[in-house]
């Protein structure tokens, strides 16, 4: 690429543009998956959304004040959605057996004495399973995604960081 190209003026404000393009991607597809196509994520993938959410308001602050952009944003984003993908990546493992999950999204280790009314507690209530996966593309389900996804976007911070140096 020449000189003058998009590789050599790569900076932090291109940087956290596509970061907020990747989230934005992201928290649509999760939303759209949802609210149009009925599919009802477990208490797991809505935590997982948090880091999401952050990174947006946080982004849209820095693009808009442009007084907040340089290396300790893209460090502090970068950690976020590090832990983000680790947070995707304990998911995706619940789901394939790795390892137990909670006991509030799997149900596993319930200990439910006789004289309590099962049916009362739960009439209302739809319950998601953490441990089951109701989608998958490539073998790969939503927290699969959700991992590849926040370590791209740690990839562009570390790629803005090493640029700007």
């Amino acid at each position: 690429m020449s000189k003058n190209g998009i590789y050599m003026t790569f900076t932090y404000r291109h940087g956290l543009w596509l970061i907020l393009l990747f989230a934005l991607t992201a928290i649509g597809t999760a939303l759209f998956y949802e609210y149009v196509l009925n599919y009802q994520p477990c208490a797991l993938c809505y935590e997982e959304r948090l880091p999401y959410y952050a990174l947006i308001a946080i982004a849209i602050i820095a693009l808009a004040s442009d007084r907040f952009i340089g290396k300790g944003l893209m460090i502090g984003l970068g950690i976020l959605m590090f832990l983000g993908g680790l947070y995707g990546a304990y998911h995706a493992g619940i789901e394939w057996g790795f390892w137990p999950g909670p006991v509030s999204c799997t149900g596993a280790g319930l200990n439910i004495s006789a004289d309590v009314d099962l049916l009362a507690l739960v009439s209302d209530v739809k319950i998601v399973p953490c441990d089951v996966a109701n989608w998958r593309l490539f073998g790969i389900s939503f927290a699969g995604y959700n991992a590849l996804v926040s370590l791209l976007i740690v990839d562009v911070c570390a790629f803005s960081l090493l640029k700007n140096r």
